[in-house]
């Protein structure tokens, strides 16, 4: 989240973009895709799709800019692949032909980000790696410590105290407003007072629950009305709001420390569920009536484009899902065939 400080985690600059650059790729820095097309199958240097990109450091829009390629591989995240691909099928209408099961099983890992402010001021949560524990807290549930360095506090803004999820709206909103009025102090530390990644503990509850939602191009107030993702509860196994027993972990950690409990702020007054891992999106499927993708990764309806990243991962792992991305993209890059004449 905030880097290694022990310089002793497998990042992109130190291991991957490193090695892809020995093996002769050339990384465009500061560009952002805006559109993928595909060429006439008569190219004289192979290429089957062009990728429109545009500088992000540009003072204005910046001029589109296009790479030739013969394969195309969206790897934007779960949020920037499936917005790119809403885009081309829906907006610029170059790939009308995706699936449109595009959006379906959007998954959010069933997790809930909940944490404790500690009284003690002696000791110092900050120092130490980011994540060094997991544990079990029943069949379906892992619970993960998390620390944060030093001056790296700008989460504390969707914090609130934790308080009673079933009541409507108003008794929520006004039951936080009590305990913020009636624990000024809590109110300070929690918002205001430096030093809240010293005294913090940030719990990331996560489950293997079967659960998800729908991810659609539409506009609405958090997309300022412009085109943009938005979300749709599904109605069947829909992402649940409160993770129960991420809850009693908290209180029970909480209690122990004799802290204060808090939870996100979208969660305990919008009774809306928040992920840090936002996965699926882009399901497999024999055909474009059953996926997106194949069983190779690669897109239906267009040779050569392939999806390698957490849109892909096709059920919640209940922990943190970067070793099962890595594994996937490993997976699919074994099905890619060598060039011709290369070793294998």
């Amino acid at each position: 989240m905030v880097g290694c400080r022990y310089n002793a985690k497998n990042t992109l600059p130190k291991n991957y973009l490193y090695f892809a650059e020995k093996f002769g790729v050339k990384i465009f820095a500061e560009a952002n895709a805006h559109n993928v097309i595909p060429l006439p199958p008569t190219q004289a240097d192979g290429a089957r799709y062009a990728v429109a990109y545009h500088r992000t450091t540009a003072w204005i829009h910046g001029r589109e800019q296009r790479a030739r390629a013969r394969n195309v591989i969206f790897s934007g995240g779960t949020l920037g692949t499936l917005s790119l691909m809403f885009h081309c099928r829906e907006i610029t209408h170059t790939l009308p032909r995706l699936s449109n099961r595009l959006g379906e099983l959007v998954r959010s890992n069933s997790e809930a980000l909940l944490g404790c402010l500690s009284p003690d001021m002696k000791t110092d949560f900050s120092k130490g790696v980011a994540i060094t524990s997991i544990f079990q807290a029943d069949a379906k549930t892992a619970v993960e410590p998390v620390r944060y360095s030093a001056g790296s506090s700008l989460i504390r803004l969707i914090s609130a105290p934790l308080i009673n999820p079933k009541n409507s709206f108003f008794k929520r909103l006004f039951s936080l407003l009590w305990m913020m009025i009636s624990q000024p102090v809590a109110l300070l530390r929690t918002y205001f007072l430096p030093g809240w990644a010293e005294y913090s503990t940030i719990l990331l509850a996560m489950q293997t629950e079967d659960n998800h939602l729908r991810m659609r191009l539409g506009r609405s107030w958090l997309t300022l009305f412009r085109h943009g993702l938005v979300s749709q509860l599904a109605e069947e196994n829909p992402v649940p709001t409160r993770i129960e027993m991420g809850h009693h972990v908290t209180q029970e950690f909480t209690r122990r420390i004799h802290g204060n409990a808090v939870g996100s702020i979208v969660e305990v007054l919008f009774d809306t569920p928040i992920t840090a891992h936002i996965l699926g999106g882009v399901t497999f499927g024999r055909d474009d009536q059953e996926g997106v993708i194949g069983l190779d990764c690669q897109v239906h309806n267009y040779p050569g484009l392939y999806v390698v990243d957490g849109s892909i991962v096709p059920a919640n792992p209940g922990v943190n899902p970067s070793l099962t991305i890595t594994a996937l993209a490993e997976y699919a890059m074994s099905k890619i065939p060598p060039k011709s004449g290369s070793l294998t």
